[in-house]
């Protein structure tokens, strides 16, 4: 109270004076009245600077205006009377949008990619600590606990981060500095490949060894994904190992799928099915025939990349066997699917088979093979009308969504064929088509929200 009486008292003599104060000044005293967390209102220079004259941390709220979480925390806990004396005491607290001014920056900085994130840094902005996500009141106030005692006692990323440029490259270092980094949230590509050299061989291949190499791989480009191969290969069946082998084959998983993403040429996309086809291969996994698995990521790439002569042309190579599959067939394939699903299941007890979703799952099995058939045609037929806009590319799609109907008549096969005669100018069809499409969804019990819009578009 002292100290907000002498500020104020300061600001009326300048002001006699016809001076101003900046504005920082002020901005770390919150009001009499004030209850929860007061957020300093400076810029991200002045909040540091504020931070090491008040020789404190900082928190940080990154947020975005469309984020419902950021939204919940900001209403729930920072106005919150315990939130607000254990942060106002112990940090300076700031927010910043990371879509907007020095918040893109920060966000960059700091590697923020999900919303809303907690930063916790030193006053000279190094990184102490990160949150992702709100976990309630009481999950951020045993954030900032730790946050607090990190703060006094760990040692800051930045002097890891400096052994590291200095080449320090002992394998008890970067095992430590790879966790430390992992925690902080941040990629540990260059200090996981210095590892990969340093550790034992024998010690890569363990359980803990395929833990800290999928726990800090992040792409598959590099030497961690061949050691990581062969770690899940030499685990594989051993039952001790099981837990450690599922997560790094997740891990990989998500990375092939992550790469595939963002991949921006087709160098880059060969590289990916290259890697994907090693994984397969050597891990002796099962999945899609090899052309038609990779048909499908070529087709994914080029419609990414708005590439439409390429999109054009695999989407054309993948529909023709789907097109030209027989009824006949198609019947052979159903029958042999669900006789294999009633061997694999067939030791289930009683209890379980008599589930609702069991004899559901059963009840799809019997039509599994013309179900497929239908849901890639539907795809096929929705990617072009997304993408293209020619008549011609049109009504082939249009070919292709009504083998999709003849084949397993849905709400979501209806939609797509409403909404090509839409785009073809066939407005009194494709409402036709459409209410079908509504009627059916309610029906079955799907949420019909989009179809009605879509039905009310169609009607304008």
């Amino acid at each position: 109270m002292k100290t907000r009486l002498y500020v104020r008292v300061l600001a009326l003599w300048l002001a006699l004076l016809g001076l101003t104060a900046p504005s920082h000044v002020f901005a770390s005293l919150p009001p009499d009245d004030h209850v929860g967390i007061h957020f300093f209102t400076g810029t991200w220079n002045e909040l540091l600077a504020e931070a090491k004259k008040q020789k404190k941390p900082v928190f940080v709220d990154v947020y975005t205006t469309w984020c419902g979480p950021c939204k919940l925390m900001a209403k729930q806990a920072f106005p919150d009377k315990a939130v607000g004396d254990l942060f106002n005491a112990n940090f300076i607290s700031y927010q910043i949008d990371a879509e907007k001014g020095e918040g893109i920056e920060v966000a960059k900085k700091y590697n923020v990619t999900a919303y809303p994130t907690s930063l916790f840094v030193s006053a000279d902005g190094d990184l102490i600590q990160r949150t992702v996500g709100y976990g309630g009141i009481k999950g951020l106030v045993d954030e900032a606990n730790k946050a607090i005692e990190a703060a006094r006692t760990a040692k800051p990323i930045a002097l890891w981060d400096k052994e590291f440029a200095n080449g320090k490259r002992d394998a008890d270092f970067l095992k430590t500095y790879l966790a430390q980094r992992a925690q902080l949230g941040l990629p540990n590509g260059d200090a996981l490949d210095a590892y990969l050299l340093a550790a034992p061989e024998a010690d890569l291949t363990t359980p803990a060894g395929l833990e800290l190499i999928s726990g800090n791989l992040t792409t598959t480009n590099s030497k961690g994904f061949d050691w990581l191969l062969d770690g899940i290969k030499a685990n594989q069946g051993q039952r001790t190992s099981a837990p450690a082998v599922q997560k790094a084959v997740m891990a990989v998983s998500q990375l092939l799928a992550r790469d595939e993403r963002k991949a921006t040429s087709e160098a880059e996309m060969e590289r990916v099915i290259a890697n994907r086809m090693k994984l397969t291969q050597k891990l002796g996994m099962k999945g899609p025939a090899g052309t038609t698995a990779t048909d499908g990521m070529w087709l994914n790439f080029y419609k990414r990349t708005k590439n439409v002569p390429k999109y054009r042309e695999f989407a054309t190579k993948s529909a023709q066997p789907l097109m030209a599959v027989s009824a006949d067939s198609l019947k052979t394939r159903n029958d042999e699917a669900y006789q294999r699903f009633l061997t694999q299941t067939q030791s289930l007890p009683d209890s379980v088979k008599k589930t609702a979703n069991f004899k559901r799952y059963a009840d799809q099995m019997k039509n599994g093979a013309t179900q497929q058939t239908a849901q890639a045609l539907n795809s096929l037929a929705w990617g072009y009308f997304e993408t293209l806009t020619d008549p011609a590319d049109l009504n082939q799609a249009l070919a292709w969504s009504g083998r999709s109907l003849e084949l397993n008549r849905s709400a979501a096969s209806l939609d797509t064929y409403a909404q090509l005669l839409g785009k073809l100018g066939r407005k009194p069809e494709a409402i036709k088509y459409e209410e079908e499409a509504l009627a059916l969804a309610k029906k079955t019990g799907e949420d019909a929200a989009d179809y009605e819009k879509t039905l009310a578009a169609l009607k304008q």
